[in-house]
């Protein structure tokens, strides 16, 4: 397994490739890029922000969950923060469309949908979504940021939609549960206070969460607290002993273990690579 010092971290709206020019709307990053780094040269890196790869040309080998570990054809691949991995272009060539989540934006939309915990290949009407979006980039009218952002905030929808329908469709109390630690993630949270909350057994909840959700609520509310710790690093100057406190870490050691965990780099690294 590949070290903390052997993996590139690649921080918001950063990859491997040179872009034609960033068009920053809202939270979102968007850039059609041509890649720089040749196949063999590629290392494991970590992506600190959620982010897509529309694949417009050339061969792209991928191990996010799909068909195709290896494909020439029109592909779009999420990939949530934090992934690691050594995604690469195969040879020479290649053209893609990548669009970057900044973590506040994350953080305001999972307040209202779950997106994917691991990498996933899309089609359908995410794919779609994705060509829109390349076609307003190369628009760049008055208009485009306002559409770029509509169109990304609408992507990000339609990704949760395919993760809701591939777990089935949570009930009521379910996404109540969900909202209820997202809201409260910095406080002492205990499963059976959840239960009584949402009017169900402990059982019920830690069963549905995970079939709908893909992990557990304890999973979950780690996830809510690492994403609002990386919103605040990089949209504050707050002292990373408030930070944990505010985000329901026992002390900035604790935190900085937990950001390693899920970022590969330390709370004070991510703010500094973001603040480039």
């Amino acid at each position: 397994m590949a070290t903390l010092a052997e993996t590139r971290f690649l921080h918001h709206g950063q990859f491997m490739g040179d872009s034609a020019g960033d068009r920053e709307a809202g939270g979102f990053v968007v850039a059609k890029r041509v890649p720089t780094v040749p196949e063999h040269q590629v290392q494991r890196h970590t992506h600190s922000d959620a982010h897509y790869v529309l694949l417009l040309e050339g061969v792209y080998v991928t191990t996010a969950e799909g068909p195709d570990a290896r494909t020439d054809r029109p592909c779009l691949i999420f990939n949530p923060a934090g992934t690691t991995h050594r995604d690469r272009f195969h040879g020479c060539g290649g053209r893609f469309l990548s669009v970057s989540v900044s973590a506040a934006t994350e953080v305001q939309f999972e307040a209202a949908a779950a997106l994917p915990s691991h990498a996933l290949q899309l089609r359908d009407r995410s794919l779609e979504l994705a060509f829109a979006l390349s076609r307003e980039y190369d628009r760049g009218d008055d208009h485009a940021p306002l559409a770029i952002e509509s169109l990304c905030t609408e992507l990000l929808d339609a990704t949760a939609a395919v993760f809701a329908e591939a777990h089935g469709r949570p009930p009521r109390w379910l996404r109540r549960t969900r909202e209820l630690i997202h809201e409260e993630c910095a406080s002492d949270l205990r499963l059976a206070r959840i239960a009584a909350e949402v009017g169900v057994h402990p059982v019920s909840v830690t069963r549905a969460f995970r079939r709908h959700f893909g992990c557990t609520p304890g999973d979950y509310l780690r996830r809510c607290r690492l994403s609002r710790a990386a919103a605040m690093l990089a949209d504050s100057d707050a002292p990373l002993s408030r930070i944990a406190q505010a985000c329901g870490f026992f002390d900035q050691a604790h935190l900085t273990r937990r950001f390693v965990e899920g970022y590969g780099l330390p709370p004070a690294r991510y703010r500094s690579c973001r603040a480039r």
